[in-house]
């Protein structure tokens, strides 16, 4: 008898956007608080992720999605984020005297 997997297209697409947008969260940070938006954003969404997988046994779709982000997260780096600068914790107010400094 061979095992066939159903796979879950809808359950592969959400995982893979909240990965994705959770490396942008991590990438995208400022470096001083990245520490503590590491441990406050993907560290406990990770265990809910581990969690849900164990409970619905959905480990292909839970790899699949983050292969997904991956591939995504890498188009997305060779597109754009390559060429962003880094984040930073300055802000600039615009003035009616001074408005693009």
């Amino acid at each position: 008898m061979a095992y066939t997997a159903d796979v879950d297209t809808a359950t592969i697409l959400v995982l893979t956007g909240l990965f994705f947008v959770l490396a942008l969260v991590t990438l995208r940070s400022e470096r001083h608080r990245r520490r503590w938006i590491v441990l406050l954003v993907p560290v406990p969404l990770a265990y809910l992720i581990v969690r849900w997988a164990m409970y619905r046994k959905a480990w292909l779709e839970t790899g699949v999605a983050f292969g997904l982000a991956l591939g995504a997260l890498a188009i997305w780096w060779l597109a754009i984020g390559h060429r962003l600068p880094p984040p930073e914790d300055t802000i600039r107010v615009w003035t009616k005297d001074d408005p693009f400094t």
